[in-house]
């Protein structure tokens, strides 16, 4: 018997999911853009490094793991996740319950917003993060990881009011106020993406604009009362203003994963930039090839059900996607039927996607050198790994 723990937290599309550490808002924010996938807590990992005697303890409890499933005792995986529609609908269903009995796994799941702390102390065994945060990750915890199945791509798009005509960055003046919730998670893409379309130095506390940050649902309305002339924001945030058409959104509607394609060397028919990846410690991926394999299996299972049923998965559960009038479930549901949906449709990497997502961290090596989502260029590569169905 397989039991496995599934520890709710962020995640870092936008994002969903993480948080700069000295914002006093950061933690709405970090529940909202989880919930799919945006904000992730880097900037604080340093000091939830793991000690030796947790190093010692988690190695034991995988020798005892490992004693425990070949004796037909339960083993244990121990995932950080945010709170989710997929996994609540898997539930719902019946469905994770079916699985369950399939594959004689047990899953419990309790609830915490900081992987990187999840991770340095020793609790876990596979998180959810984006793909830009993996250097950080690694370079903060020491931890080895092995990124091996996807899920939400990074969201928030750059908006700004109706008025004001502007299409891309370039078009606002420089030195312009710019509304973000937080100086990683998505600024992470946005810095890399305004230097190679625009030449633009994009990045809190310097460059060529003034990023301020503040919570996801403070932002539309700063844009609306003129505290900045663009703000990137996740889509549902948005929604009832996206709906009225008071706020539009610029790059001709595109959201990060659709632009990524436009940026030089990448050259790609598929859409990049994951906030929600599925990693695991190198050392739990190496000996747990069956609990991997059957998770990835659960989760795609998710993703199909997801795509068969969108439109009542958002009306079951609109607060995962952070809206309760009628006319803005309905918004979300028709943004998410088109081809804004930030679920993918396959859990599962090939070797072609993998090379041409790792190519988005070394365009953060090209950054200004004191943005502080800038790679150095002897930055260790994090591991993918495709895993066959």
């Amino acid at each position: 018997m397989l039991t496995m723990v599934l520890v709710a937290c962020g995640g870092g599309d936008d994002g969903s999911s993480s948080t700069g550490p000295d914002e006093t808002t950061a933690a709405t924010s970090a529940d909202v853009e989880s919930t799919t996938g945006e904000e992730t807590t880097a900037e604080s990992s340093a000091e939830t490094m793991a000690s030796d005697d947790t190093t010692a303890e988690t190695s034991a409890e995988t020798s005892a793991e490992t004693t425990a499933s070949a004796s037909g005792e339960p083993s244990v995986i121990r995932f950080s996740f945010a709170p989710d529609p997929v996994w609540d609908y898997l539930i719902d269903t019946g469905e994770l319950a079916k699985w369950e009995e399939e594959n004689n796994i047990t899953m419990e799941t309790s609830a915490t917003w900081d992987e990187f702390t999840y991770f340095a102390g020793g609790h876990g065994d596979i998180v959810s993060i984006g793909t830009q945060e993996l250097p950080v990750l690694e370079g903060e915890t020491s931890i080895e990881t092995v990124s091996f199945g996807k899920y939400n791509f990074q969201r928030s798009p750059m908006m700004t009011r109706a008025d004001t005509g502007y299409e891309t960055l370039e078009d606002v003046p420089p030195g312009s106020t710019i509304c973000v919730s937080s100086p990683v998670s998505n600024t992470t893409f946005w810095t890399v993406a305004m230097n190679e379309l625009h030449g633009i130095d994009y990045r809190v506390g310097g460059g060529d604009y003034e990023l301020i940050v503040n919570d996801h649902f403070v932002n539309p309305q700063n844009l609306l009362n003129g505290d900045c002339e663009a703000a990137v924001v996740i889509p549902e945030a948005a929604a009832p203003y996206l709906r009225s058409g008071e706020i539009v959104i610029m790059y001709d509607g595109l959201m990060p994963f659709q632009m990524v394609s436009q940026f030089e060397g990448i050259d790609s028919d598929e859409q990049h930039d994951m906030s929600n990846l599925f990693t695991s410690t190198e050392e739990y991926f190496d000996s747990h090839p069956r609990e991997i394999k059957a998770f990835l299996a659960l989760w795609q299972r998710g993703l199909d059900l997801w795509a068969e049923n969108k439109a009542e998965i958002i009306a079951t559960y609109p607060q995962h996607f952070s809206v309760e009038a009628e006319e803005d479930i309905e918004f979300i549901q028709s943004f998410m039927e088109g081809d804004s949906d930030w679920f993918v449709e396959s859990v599962y990497l090939d070797e072609q996607w993998i090379e041409d997502e790792l190519k988005i961290l070394d365009l953060m090596v090209d950054l200004h050198p004191d943005n502080p989502n800038k790679l150095p260029e002897d930055y260790s590569v994090p591991r993918f790994e495709a895993v066959a169905p």
